[in-house]
C-alpha cells in the first residue's frame, strides 16, 4: 500500500489514494445499486396494487361513515324511547290530578319556547335600535357638557 522513499535527509511516504478512493466509491455505488434492485420489486408490486388499495380504503371509509351515522341515530332514538318510558313510569306513580297538571305545564312550556324562538329572531334588530338611541343620547350629553 505505501511506498517509502528514503533520501538522505527525510523519509517520504506516498499513498495510492486515488486507487483506494475509487475502490471505496465503487463499493458505495455497488451497495446503492444492490439496495435499489432489492427495493424495486416491492415498489413495483405496491404501485401495481395502488388502485386496489385505494378502492379498499374507499369501501372502509364508506362503511365507517355509515356506521358512525347509524350509531348516533340509534343512540338518540334509544335515549328518547328510554326517556318516554321512564316519564310514563313516573307519571303512573303520581296521582291523576298531578298528571293533568303536568300536561298543562308541558303545554305552557311549549308555548313559552315558541315565544322565545320568535323573540330571538327579532331581538337583534331591536337591540341595534336601542344601541343607536343610547349612542345618540350620549353624544348629545357630551356636546352639552
Amino acid at each position: 500500500m505505501a511506498k517509502t522513499t528514503k533520501t538522505a535527509k527525510t523519509a517520504k511516504m506516498t499513498f495510492k489514494t486515488p486507487a483506494i478512493m475509487r475502490k471505496g466509491f465503487r463499493a458505495y455505488v455497488g451497495m446503492y445499486g444492490a439496495a435499489y434492485e432489492a427495493a424495486m420489486p416491492v415498489f413495483n408490486k405496491a404501485l401495481k396494487n395502488y388502485n386496489d388499495y385505494a378502492a379498499k380504503g374507499e369501501m372502509l371509509e364508506t362503511a365507517a361513515t355509515t356506521y358512525a351515522k347509524d350509531t348516533s341515530k340509534t343512540a338518540r332514538e334509544f335515549a328518547a324511547s328510554r326517556f318516554e318510558k321512564r316519564s310514563a313510569q313516573l307519571r303512573s306513580f303520581i296521582p291523576g290530578v298531578a298528571n293533568d297538571r303536568t300536561v298543562e305545564l308541558e303545554a305552557k312550556i311549549a308555548k313559552l319556547n315558541k315565544k322565545i324562538a320568535s323573540l330571538s329572531k327579532t331581538a337583534p334588530k331591536k337591540a341595534a335600535k336601542r344601541v343607536t338611541k343610547v349612542a345618540k343620547k350620549a353624544t348629545k350629553t357630551v356636546k352639552a357638557a
